[in-house]
């Protein structure tokens, strides 16, 4: 069993544990039903249909409690995943005092009915079968920053909040690359130096990239079906109740982080284990002064206009869950999406650094990740705590356990949000119809929009048959809503474009920042900025790159 198959900390029962392990393990190991009989089906399972939790008091069959050891197993689950606050303690992500930002409805019929066939199968499925099979509890798509597709079930509503399980590491991760791109957190850096708490712990030599990236080596099993595995240790340390008498094991994350030891040589291997998230949100709150709640606040939460105050479960003195431990609606999960689709610019102010958006966007180095052994992701990586797929629109994603999903892909520009209670953890379950109904979808969608060809990111290439600067950063975006973002070499650029029949395309600048670099790097930004007003038509040639045409004949050149 993978690290991706972790169960989060709350299916460990967060417990009374070691007296319980033997007997549950059958029954615990990633909340799976039992292999000789089939889940009951989404409509079957769902907590309404089951009476969970209804009446004051609801009957004591009913009655779903933090400390019963099966309180997260299927299908009592596809009730918890909504009703952590009420469960364990929290730390809230502050959204701030104003209002709500708008999400554009612009529904697109017939997603439902849309056919694919899964990974590894003959028959094809529809994509509302897939919501179904996959015990989806909300399932958002965003298309040119619209709202195309909303649909609710089991435990979900618009503004209910629900685990997002292992998809928290993403978000972390996100975080850690933008102290990384700010100069405030040294990726090559001894993790031992910069928390000397770690130097003698499997963390202690290794960088802040290889925990980035999860390429350290650790002695840690997540294999629930072990009673001696070290996940058990790891989750009873993460508890809020008390310990069992004679425990004498770490009561929080930063003690368990301690005595976790290394097992090999770091940036070998790809290894999915969830002390890297928590260890780098130790590095997190060390480098800024603050707790993970608190800084993702700061950055992004009171910034992007969510509906609802966001929450982390915590453990018993208070820390944040930087693994598992982030719970979201689904609209807002999707607005954190667009904002990563945009390249970290939110209505205009560029939120987070365009460096740190793109290290993620490119994925890690795939060796690594294939000596991993993950059969259904070939030609994947990891970077960032992010998933990239490796495909032709460098779609790339955050996971979490029992479906949770946040799938980006930049060429589509497509944002997928998946809220969901499978009733086996592992994403290896739910991939075969879950990866194909991503690109179903966007496939779809790119096929009914007016102007498929401009979306997503094009990267500059030559300005006017000089080329371009090696590794310099120069790209346009042209959104559906007609504005258009992107990066002339030194500063950032915004303005509007419009398109016609036979490849016409007017270009205005509206907005440009101020930064000065080095007199080459400003010669080619000025020269970009000349043509660009100046563009009349465009064409996509048959190698895929864009040609930018002026009146007088100049040319710009980019690609996806």
């Amino acid at each position: 069993m993978t690290g991706d198959d972790f169960h989060d900390r709350w299916a460990v029962g967060l417990t009374v544990a070691c007296l319980r392990i033997v007997v549950l393990v059958s029954t615990l190991a990633l909340g799976a039903p039992s292999q000789a009989q089939s889940p009951p089906s989404t409509q079957a399972s769902d907590p309404r249909a089951m009476g969970w939790m209804q009446g004051f008091p609801p009957p004591a069959d009913k009655t779903i409690r933090f400390t019963d050891p099966d309180y997260f197993s299927f299908p009592k689950l596809r009730w918890t995943v909504c009703h952590f606050r009420e469960l364990m303690p929290t730390a809230g992500v502050d959204r701030g005092p104003g209002a709500a930002s708008a999400l554009p409805q612009a529904p697109e019929p017939g997603i439902d009915a849309l056919r694919f066939t899964p990974l590894g199968g003959q028959a094809s499925m529809s994509w509302g079968e897939a919501f179904d099979a996959n015990h989806t509890d909300g399932l958002l798509v965003l298309h040119h920053g619209r709202v195309v597709y909303e649909r609710y079930a089991g435990c979900l509503g618009p503004h209910t909040l629900h685990g997002a399980m292992s998809l928290t590491k993403s978000i972390t991760g996100l975080l850690g690359e933008v102290l990384v791109a700010e100069g405030a957190l040294d990726e090559n850096a001894r993790v031992g130096t910069l928390i000397p708490q770690l130097q003698d712990s499997a963390f202690g030599d290794a960088s802040v990239r290889q925990v980035l990236d999860m390429t350290t080596t650790l002695q840690f099993s997540e294999d629930y079906a072990d009673p001696n595995a070290e996940v058990w240790q790891h989750a009873q340390a993460g508890s809020t109740l008390p310990p069992p008498a004679g425990y004498t094991g770490p009561r929080s994350y930063y003690e368990s982080l301690q005595q976790i030891r290394k097992g090999g040589e770091h940036g070998q291997v790809f290894g999915y284990k969830t002390p890297n998230a928590d260890a780098l949100g130790w590095l997190l709150a060390r480098t800024t002064g603050k707790p993970l709640n608190e800084l993702l606040a700061e950055r992004i939460w009171r910034r992007i206009g969510a509906e609802r105050e966001a929450f982390y479960t915590v453990d018993a003195i208070g820390t944040p869950f930087a693994g598992g431990g982030f719970n979201v609606t689904l609209r807002d999960l999707a607005r954190l999406g667009q904002l990563i689709l945009q390249q970290g610019e939110w209505q205009g102010v560029q939120l987070l650094p365009l460096a740190a958006i793109e290290r993620i966007q490119r994925g890690g180095e795939r060796a690594p990740f294939a000596r991993a052994g993950y059969a259904q992701l070939p030609g994947w990586s990891y970077r960032a705590m992010w998933w990239h797929s490796g495909d032709a629109h460098g779609a790339f994603s955050a996971r979490g356990v029992h479906g949770q999903t946040l799938w980006i892909d930049p060429v589509a520009d497509v944002v997928i949000a998946r809220l969901a209670s499978h009733p086996v953890a592992a994403n290896a379950a739910n991939d075969p119809t879950s990866l194909p109904a991503w690109r179903a979808v966007t496939k779809h969608l790119m096929a009914q929009d007016q102007t498929p060809l401009l979306g997503g990111q094009w990267v500059i290439e030559d300005v006017a048959g000089a080329g371009v600067i090696d590794r310099t950063r120069a790209f346009l975006r042209f959104l559906a809503d007609g504005r258009l973002v992107g990066h002339a070499t030194c500063n950032g650029l915004r303005g509007h474009h419009t398109s016609g029949a036979r490849g016409r395309l007017r270009l205005r600048l509206t907005g440009i920042t101020r930064k000065r670099c080095a007199p080459a790097l400003m010669h080619q930004e000025e020269r970009l900025l000349a043509l660009l007003p100046r563009v009349t038509r465009y064409r996509i040639d048959d190698s895929g790159a864009l040609w930018l045409y002026t009146a007088a004949g100049k040319t710009l050149t980019a690609r996806r």
